[in-house]
């Protein structure tokens, strides 16, 4: 059931944006056009990703990236969001979290004997890091993109970049603060049985 909820959240944000492309596209509104097509694309992603490598991604952590993406493409791009200056660093902080749980997806995903003898600190560590190469791998898209595209995600420069960084390496650092609890709790009930 939460598979199927996941999928259709995932599909109807697909269908959400794809209305916007075709009105954007009647109303020659080029830049909302292009940010729906984007929408299109990245909310196909996990999707893509479960059939190509057949795998199968937490239906909370699909809930999650939808939720981000409407964030970010419709309310920030679309809806105009951006233009507080508090709203990009408040996503940063979000995808930090995000990206975190993403880490903690994978980390699942090893034998409960290994994962389970893992220690806290371990953890701690892990989904920081995994955090912060997910904020820094974003920032390098950015500047990519405003070299090669001659886009201005960067908006400030350094100040910016260095701002998004620290926001999604926040968001990683309580977002690991949760898996550790969650990964505590596992280990206690493993010593319980």
């Amino acid at each position: 059931m939460q598979w199927a909820r996941g999928r259709m959240l995932e599909f109807g944000f697909v269908l959400f944006m794809g209305i916007i492309l075709v009105a954007s596209v009647i109303e020659e509104a080029w830049f909302d056009a292009s940010v729906a097509a984007a929408g299109i694309v990245s909310g196909l992603i996990p999707f893509i990703l479960e059939k190509t490598f057949k795998t199968t991604f937490d239906a909370k952590l699909k809930v999650a990236y939808i939720l981000f993406l409407f964030a970010s493409q419709y309310l920030g791009s679309i809806v105009g969001l951006y233009s507080n200056g508090w709203w990009d660093t408040f996503l940063h902080v979000l995808s930090g979290i995000f990206i975190a749980f993403l880490g903690y997806d994978f980390f699942s995903r090893l034998d409960d004997d290994i994962r389970l003898e893992m220690p806290k600190r371990f953890v701690f560590v892990y989904i920081v890091v995994f955090a912060m190469a997910g904020a820094a791998l974003w920032e390098m898209y950015e500047f990519t993109s405003d070299l090669v595209l001659n886009t201005t995600m960067q908006g400030n420069g350094n100040d910016d970049t260095m701002v998004d960084i620290v926001a999604g390496s926040l968001g990683g650092i309580i977002a690991a603060l949760l898996v550790t609890e969650i990964h505590r709790k596992e280990q206690h009930e493993k010593r319980k049985n």
